[in-house]
């Protein structure tokens, strides 16, 4: 039996490369927004968060739709033994709605033991109210056209989920990204901002999958007093795991955070490699007590932000929180989730599909002149409707050339 108590012991249950974790080099790669952020997610995809949209739904400003995003570079051709998720392990979203740094309620999914192939997988969601419903997972296939999603509306809440395997909706110049905030870390102060964009454009995340858990719920079921909610995003297994019969693995004890993601590449581009794993860990509350704050400074100070830029992030990041924000009297309009100017990321309209967080956050970094990696959207469009993701790539047919659409 293993234990979970802290990270560190949690390492132990995947024994592969323990050594990652105290690396004497101080470089670092960044796979942002939040994917692969830290040495134990290395090696626990199923409970990698990637990324995490919060939105009011387009099609009626009424609903919130919340979306995370687990177990990146998910490939066309490996659907049957990768598009599952882990059974044991609670998927949260974690809705402040105070103002302070602390969760107040929760959605929560859990997922049944997939067998892949033909077989979904039922999902159990437990909503803030109380109450829960159940649904399937979309199967995936390696067919050549992608399987429609399923979706599922509980009548008794009029909450609509849906699960299963999707293009990745993240878009990025990984490895320019990397280049730049290496030259920062080599050169306090002087970071060579022309690595972001050399490449011209090129999307890593072009082609690859990640597991979807969408929901959309009334705005009326996670709102406080006021009109603005928090949310960050979780993934949790119980503090002890036991690999019992035929290999089957259970988990008991109290839930333990493995991974958590609010706003868009703080942990990948801010934390430093030693504490990556500890940054995950923590709670929202332990970043508003100051417990990453200088570590933050650090980074920024390499990246020669100023301290009005240095305040702006610790504001979003820090004071209250590493929580994605969303206020829930900013109009969201457009098709593929919402595409209008005043709102979304940066209006406090919270994070949509669409929204360049990257670009973003680059400009802040530095000092409000703009920089970018000229990647500007998703190589895929996306859908009009819940779940509003895209459908995941799927095996090339014969005859359709040799362009995987991948971006190694």
């Amino acid at each position: 039996m293993i234990s979970f108590k802290n990270k560190k012991n949690a390492l132990a249950v995947f024994a592969v490369a323990a050594g990652l974790a105290v690396l004497p080099s101080p470089l670092t790669r960044t796979s942002a927004s939040d994917h692969i952020d830290s040495p134990i997610i290395t090696h626990d995809r199923s409970s990698d968060l990637t990324d995490t949209f919060a939105f009011l739904d387009p099609n009626d400003n009424s609903k919130v739709v919340l979306i995370m995003s687990t177990q990146g570079f998910v490939v066309s051709g490996e659907h049957f033994g990768m598009a599952i998720f882990d059974s044991n392990i609670r998927y949260r979203f974690e809705i402040e709605n105070t103002g302070d740094a602390k969760p107040d309620t929760f959605v929560d999914v859990y997922y049944s033991k997939g067998l892949g192939r033909v077989t979904p997988q039922t999902a159990t969601i437990e909503l803030p109210n109380g109450k829960k419903f159940t649904a399937p997972t979309t199967v995936s296939d390696q067919e050549y056209k992608a399987p429609p999603p399923a979706i599922t509306t509980d009548p008794a809440t009029g909450v609509v989920f849906y699960g299963g395997n999707a293009d990745d909706p993240f878009f990025l110049d990984d490895t320019g990204a990397n280049r730049m905030i290496a030259s920062a870390i080599m050169n306090p102060g002087r970071p060579n901002t022309a690595l972001l964009s050399e490449r011209g454009g090129r999307d890593t995340y072009a082609g690859f999958n990640t597991m979807i858990t969408a929901v959309s719920v009334p705005a009326s079921m996670l709102k406080g007093k006021g009109k603005v909610i928090g949310i960050n995003a979780v993934t949790q297994r119980q503090e002890r795991q036991k690999i019992g019969k035929n290999n089957v693995v259970t988990g008991d004890g109290d839930w333990v955070t493995v991974d958590r993601d609010g706003v868009p590449a703080v942990n990948n581009g801010l934390i430093p490699p030693a504490r990556k794993d500890e940054y995950n860990a923590a709670s929202t509350e332990d970043d508003a007590k100051g417990r990453f704050k200088d570590d933050i400074i650090k980074s920024l100070k390499a990246f020669n932000t100023d301290d009005a830029h240095i305040a702006m992030l610790a504001k979003i990041a820090i004071e209250k929180g590493d929580i994605l924000r969303l206020d829930l009297t900013v109009p969201n309009k457009g098709a593929g989730g919402g595409n209008n100017k005043d709102g979304g990321y940066g209006k406090m309209g919270g994070r949509r599909l669409q929204d360049d967080v990257m670009d973003m956050t680059f400009t802040i970094v530095n000092n409000g002149k703009p920089l970018g990696d000229k990647v500007d959207r998703n190589e895929v469009a996306f859908r009009n409707q819940f779940p509003f993701v895209a459908d995941p790539t799927q095996p090339f047919p014969p005859g359709s050339g040799t362009d995987d659409h991948t971006r190694q």
